[in-house]
C-alpha cells in the first residue's frame, strides 16, 4: 500500500507520539516525527523537505514500520562489517608496525597483502591502525651507541658533586658546536588538510658554524659564530672569550663532547697556560648529558623550522639577532633547560 493511501489509526498515532517523546536515542526521534507528519496527511515530498531526509529514506522508514513493527524503528540496528583479517592477523600486523616503524601506510598495505593475501585500501589500513591506537609519529633521536647506564650515572653524580664542592664564584658551562645551514627545515604546524602547507627551500648550502656555551646557573648563553670551520684554533679563540667573560671566576669548568679539536695539542698547551679553565669530557656518544643540545633544538625551532630566508645575509642577521638576545627567552629556558638528564638505555 502506498504511503498516501494508508490511514494511521488513533491508537497508532498515540503510540508514535509515545515513541517520539521517549526514544531510546534522541537521534531516532526524527523517524517518529516523520511518521506523525505522514499520519497528518503531509505528502512525502513535504516531509522530506521539512525534515531534510531523502524521499527514499522516508519510504524505507514507512516500510520498516509496516513490515517489522514500530520497535524496529527505535534502534539503528547497525551491524559492523566483518573484517577481512582475523583477530590474530590484526594483532600480528599491529606488532609488526610497532617493531618495524614503516615510513608510510602503503608499506603496511603491502605487508598485509604479502603476509595474509588480503588487499586493503589505504584508508582502510589507516582506520585499522587508528582503531588500535597507532598514528604517525616523529621518531625520537637517540645515540646509536650510548655509554652504559652506569657511566651515565657516574657523570651525573660527578656533575652534581662539582656544583656542591666548587669554590664560591666558580662557573660550570656546557659547550658544543652546531652547524646551522641556510635552509628551511619542515616542521609540524597547524593547517587545513584541504590546502596542506607548502614551504619554500633554498638551493645553497651556506652555513654558520657556532660554538656555544650555556650557563645553567644564570640561564645565559655566549657564542662564537661565523663561516669558519670549527677547529682547534677556533676552539682556543672561543675559550679566550669565555675566560674574559668569567675573568673573576676562580674556576671555569667546561663540559663538552670528545670532538677531536678539543684534544688537539695546541688546545692542551693553551690550557696549561690558563689553569683557571678545566675541560670535563662527556662519555662518548652521550649528547643526552649535554644541556646545550636542548638549546640547539630550541634555536632550530626559532630559526629554521618552517622559516624561509631568500637571501643568506637575511638568514645570517636573524641568527645573530637570536644568539645575541637569548636573555629574552630566560623564562622558557627555566622550563626545559633543567638539570634533569635523560638516561639512554642501549
Amino acid at each position: 500500500m502506498k504511503i498516501s493511501e494508508y490511514n494511521f489509526s488513533k491508537t497508532e498515532i498515540l503510540i508514535l507520539k509515545k515513541y517520539r517523546d521517549r526514544p531510546k536515542d534522541e537521534r531516532l526521534k526524527i523517524r517518529f516525527i516523520a511518521l506523525l507528519m505522514l499520519a497528518n496527511k503531509h505528502s512525502v515530498k513535504e516531509v522530506s523537505s521539512i525534515i531534510g531526509v531523502h524521499v527514499k529514506t522516508l519510504e524505507n522508514w514507512y516500510n520498516q514500520y509496516r513490515n517489522k513493527g514500530i520497535d524496529s524503528l527505535n534502534s539503528f540496528d547497525y551491524k559492523p562489517k566483518k573484517t577481512y583479517l582475523s583477530f590474530h592477523q590484526i594483532c600480528q600486523t599491529v606488532i609488526w608496525v610497532i617493531f618495524n616503524n614503516p615510513k608510510n601506510t602503503s608499506e603496511i598495505q603491502d605487508y598485509i597483502r604479502n603476509k595474509f593475501g588480503v588487499t586493503y585500501c589505504i584508508e582502510a589500513v589507516r582506520q585499522l591502525l587508528r582503531k588500535h591506537g597507532l598514528k604517525p609519529l616523529f621518531p625520537k633521536v637517540m645515540p646509536g651507541n650510548p655509554p652504559s647506564v652506569e657511566k651515565q650515572w657516574e657523570f651525573i653524580n660527578k656533575y652534581n658533586e662539582m656544583k656542591i664542592s666548587g669554590e664560591p664564584g666558580s662557573v660550570i658551562l656546557f659547550v658544543d658546536a652546531m652547524h646551522l645551514i641556510h635552509q628551511n627545515i619542515p616542521g609540524r604546524c597547524w593547517g587545513d588538510p584541504a590546502f596542506p602547507p607548502v614551504i619554500e627551500t633554498n638551493s645553497g648550502r651556506k652555513r654558520l658554524n657556532i660554538l656555544g656555551a650555556y650557563n645553567p646557573a644564570t640561564c645565559s648563553f655566549m657564542h662564537l659564530t661565523g663561516e669558519m670551520n670549527c677547529n682547534a684554533e677556533r676552539a682556543i679563540e672561543f675559550f679566550d672569550l669565555i675566560v674574559k667573560a668569567y675573568h673573576s671566576a676562580p674556576r671555569i669548568t667546561v663540559i663538552l663532547d670528545n670532538a677531536r679539536y678539543f684534544h688537539a695539542k695546541i688546545v692542551t698547551e693553551w690550557l696549561e697556560e690558563h689553569k683557571q679553565m678545566k675541560l670535563e669530557f662527556l662519555p662518548a656518544y652521550a649528547p643526552n648529558l649535554n644541556l646545550i643540545e636542548r638549546f640547539w633544538r630550541f634555536a632550530k625551532s626559532k630559526l629554521v623550522k618552517n622559516n624561509y630566508y631568500k637571501e643568506y645575509k637575511t638568514f645570517r642577521a636573524k641568527v645573530f639577532r637570536f644568539l645575541n638576545h637569548t636573555n629574552i627567552y630566560i623564562d622558557q629556558f627555566k622550563t626545559f633547560m633543567i638539570e634533569k638528564f635523560e638516561i639512554v638505555h642501549a
